[in-house]
């Protein structure tokens, strides 16, 4: 009896301190696991303002020892550069980490627990691989993956990740690489693997545990894997849950072709958050009661936006805007605007799918830190203007005058692309005019895509003649009847060098190819749903008629959130 009283009172007790062990799980300590190469690990100094106000809420996981500053492996510090490796510096997860914190609630921590090797390729993540990556001794990854993370990175954070379980959730993985596997076709097949490993050993959902991994620095930036981009691209065609980060604008730190700078890895960062909050139906902005470090506001702040007085923009277009933040860096800021307009009737980012319009148009941005921007704009809105904002290569390097003259190139494509397709369904034909014959055959090319150029179009013959009307309504591409209400470009195309003398492009439903009015032909009245929908601040971006134009997030209509994905 006296054993069956000693065995109950050592099970109670079990069962009491499993109970604490459970109870020190924090549903609110959101944890985020990141791997990866150089620019995970962090190749940018550190300056002033990345070292302050970092605050308790955003933490690191040593998956290390550093001996300055002093850190001890499976221990959580507050997350000071360096946060990866002692030879790291500013990295991916420096500013993710702050802006998550920043724009979620007080009660919410954020924490990383991050493994990265510059120069290593993927395989050193792949439990059944690694070994191969370290045959060969004088390879700097593999020095590293033995001096700092016994040999085995996969293991180690994966071992990381079980002791993070211990006090917090994880809610997503980082993964920048990409620059040693560059162009390698396989790659998303090879991050799918290590990627269900990862979460079948921490017994995890992939709907869940979202998987983020950004772009490598572009060519414009300077970056030599740029190509690398392409197959990243195709990510999430491999692994559902996989979000790309776009890493357009970023800069490189000018002495090397792979890494980002200090700003570069700023706004990587807050584009990995954004898309992680995104992801939990919230906005890119801080939360009203976070108090914002002065260290951090010039960064988060806009100064001013670049925007044109004058504007020409085509139908579906995402129109550019550049803003100049109060520590100087620029960024592009064009899918974080909104338009108020009582000549254009927009609904979100783009420009009005169908339409010629020419009114006042109010652009605003409001900056992470709440700051509201505003711009006035004279709006001209063609589906094919003249402009070299709106007219540039599909294909090639074909240029036009002035004159309205285009320069051909042999097999190239010039022309207008809409972002969020153009609607021409209320149209029957399109008219080419020439003001004197072409001195090469001429194509008149409809892309559905916008993703490859030379595939998926349907072809409008115009030859050497004048004056052509292209019957919409019998065009098809990729064998299949165009779809007219979500075209995505339009351009001239020829297999010669030559010339292509425009007088006028338009669309028309006259048998005689005469212009029609398109305003009056688009403007007749039609039963539509003008309930306001508004943004999480409360602001009118629309009525539920244009919730199918808007952008991804979360909306307000009729008194129910909606959220448009």
């Amino acid at each position: 009896m006296k054993q069956n009283r000693f065995f109950l009172a050592a099970l109670l007790g079990l069962f009491s301190l499993s109970s604490v062990l459970r109870a020190e799980v924090d549903p609110n300590f959101y944890i985020y696991l990141c791997f990866g190469q150089s620019n995970m690990e962090g190749n940018a100094a550190a300056e002033t303002q990345d070292k302050t106000s970092i605050g308790s809420r955003f933490q690191m996981l040593a998956t290390t020892n550093f001996d300055s500053p002093k850190r001890t492996m499976g221990q959580w510090y507050a997350a000071v550069p360096p946060i990866v490796s002692p030879v790291g510096g500013l990295g991916m997860a420096d500013y993710f980490g702050r802006t998550m914190v920043a724009a979620l609630p007080a009660n919410v921590k954020v924490g990383v627990v991050d493994v990265a090797i510059g120069g290593c390729a993927i395989e050193m993540f792949d439990k059944d691989k690694y070994q191969t990556q370290l045959t060969d001794p004088s390879n700097w990854s593999a020095q590293l993956a033995n001096r700092y993370y016994g040999g085995n990175p996969y293991q180690r954070l994966v071992d990381m990740a079980k002791k993070a379980q211990e006090k917090g959730v994880i809610k997503g993985i980082l993964l920048h690489q990409g620059e040693s596997n560059n162009t390698q076709q396989d790659w998303p097949q090879k991050v799918k693997k290590i990627y269900q490993d990862i979460l079948t050993e921490l017994g995890m959902s992939a709907d869940s545990v979202p998987l983020f991994a950004g772009e490598t620095l572009r060519e414009e930036n300077g970056g030599a894997c740029w190509g690398h981009n392409s197959v990243i691209a195709r990510l999430p065609q491999v692994i559902p849950t996989a979000h790309v980060i776009s890493s357009e604008a970023c800069p490189g730190n000018g002495t090397d072709p792979w890494h980002f700078n200090a700003t570069g890895y700023r706004i990587m960062g807050r584009r990995y958050a954004a898309e992680a909050l995104r992801l939990m139906g919230r906005e890119l902005i801080a939360d009203p009661d976070y108090v914002m470090p002065a260290n951090m506001k010039k960064f988060y702040t806009v100064r001013k936006l670049d925007l044109p007085a004058n504007l020409t923009a085509v139908p579906g277009q995402l129109i550019p805007v550049v803003a100049t933040y109060q520590d100087g860096h620029e960024e592009v800021v064009s899918d974080q605007m909104t338009y108020q307009s009582d000549d254009i009737p927009f609904a979100g980012i783009f420009v009005p799918s169908s339409g010629e319009y020419d009114g006042q148009v109010e652009a605003t941005h409001i900056d992470f830190s709440r700051k509201q921007t505003k711009a006035n704009v004279q709006m001209t809105v063609r589906y094919f203007p003249f402009d070299d904002r709106c007219l540039r290569p599909l294909i090639g390097t074909p240029t036009v005058s002035n004159e309205k003259i285009i320069q051909m190139k042999a097999n190239a494509c010039f022309g207008w692309v809409y972002d969020d397709g153009a609607d021409l369904s209320a149209f029957t034909y399109l008219v080419v005019k020439l003001t004197d014959k072409p001195t090469c055959p001429v194509q008149l090319r409809l892309y559905g895509q916008t993703d490859d150029f030379t595939k998926n179009f349907a072809n409008g013959i115009v030859g050497t003649k004048t004056f052509v009307g292209i019957d919409l309504t019998t065009l098809r591409a990729g064998g299949k009847k165009l779809n007219l209400s979500d075209i995505r470009a339009i351009g001239f195309f020829s297999t010669k060098d030559g010339t292509i003398p425009v007088e006028d492009i338009y669309l028309t439903n006259n048998d005689d190819f005469s212009p029609d009015g398109i305003q009056s032909l688009l403007a007749q009245p039609s039963t539509i749903n003008v309930q306001p929908v508004y943004d999480l601040n409360g602001r009118q971006i629309g009525t539920a008629d244009n919730l199918p134009l808007m952008p991804r997030g979360v909306y307000v209509t009729g008194g129910h959130k909606v959220v448009k994905r």
